[in-house]
């Protein structure tokens, strides 16, 4: 899908994503968005919380910056 719209930039350089891309992404109020600079385009995509030591996305305990996962929280615990 291709969904391509112009939008000014405000006085303190913010630019509002319009609705229909927010729903595409599945961008709600509060989701984290990662921004990546390459060659003079701007990427945006939703950040996908993973753990913080192995990087699996499944059975997170701890949410946020510094999420751990199920496994190796149990790991952690054994040591």
């Amino acid at each position: 899908m291709k969904i391509s719209m112009v939008r000014r930039a405000d006085a303190l350089g913010r630019v509002v994503l319009p609705e229909e891309i927010r729903n595409a992404l599945g961008i709600a109020k509060g989701t984290s968005v990662r921004l990546t600079l390459d060659g003079g385009r701007v990427a945006l995509e939703k950040e996908t919380p993973q753990c913080a030591l192995c990087g699996s996305t499944e059975n997170l305990c701890v949410q946020g910056e510094n999420a751990v996962c199920e496994k190796c929280v149990n790991s952690i615990a054994k040591i």
